[in-house]
């Protein structure tokens, strides 16, 4: 098994559970090995993830589709969910933001990173070796920095203006006026060019 080896997962189902009417469980089954993973969210999440797998529109959007539609308003691509860590049954995962300065991983709920990436047509990932582990019950964290060979071409950035600041900073000293200016319009849309 190649070390931190991602796997696609698809949404398979989202059942509330017959023993606890407040609890759902959404099931996804991988495209290679249909090895399947669950995991166990509230009947609000699971509701909020099934809507958006269907394309259920309310009257007044719900706050994924909200969050949805900011992003895509300012140009931010959902480019993926991974699912990085299982502790005692509970599910980590990070978003990947892509913008065209390069791409921002933000921490999420794993039931708001389901729900946010079916409505936005993004791909799910977890690990090989998480999976292997959650089948049997065993916790699983993977560190993840050290797998960033696919970004060798994009730049993996920390969302906030002291790491925008130091990357103009930066892109200023490499002459790369291009990067420099899109980190510059960043700064301006977040406030943080007054400092």
């Amino acid at each position: 098994m190649k070390k931190n080896e991602k796997i696609q997962l698809q949404l398979e189902s989202i059942n509330s559970l017959n023993d606890d009417p407040n609890t759902c469980r959404v099931t996804m089954r991988t495209f290679d090995t249909n090895d399947v993973l669950s995991i166990n969210t509230g009947v609000f999440e699971g509701r909020a993830i099934f809507f958006g797998a269907k394309g259920i529109q309310q009257n007044r959007p719900m706050t994924h589709d909200l969050f949805a539609a900011i992003l895509k308003a300012m140009g931010t691509k959902l480019w993926r969910v991974v699912i990085y860590r299982v502790e005692k049954g509970v599910y980590y995962s990070y978003l990947y933001l892509q913008k065209e300065y390069g791409v921002m991983r933000v921490d999420a709920r794993t039931s708001d990173a389901l729900a946010l990436a079916v409505r936005m047509g993004a791909p799910i990932f977890t690990y090989k070796e998480l999976l292997l582990n959650a089948l049997i019950g065993k916790d699983c964290f993977i560190k993840v920095e050290e797998d960033l060979d696919e970004f060798k071409d994009i730049e993996v950035i920390s969302p906030g203006i002291d790491s925008l600041k130091k990357q103009l900073e930066e892109a200023i000293a490499k002459e790369d006026y291009e990067k420099a200016a899109m980190l510059r319009d960043q700064l301006k849309e977040l406030g943080g060019d007054k400092a």
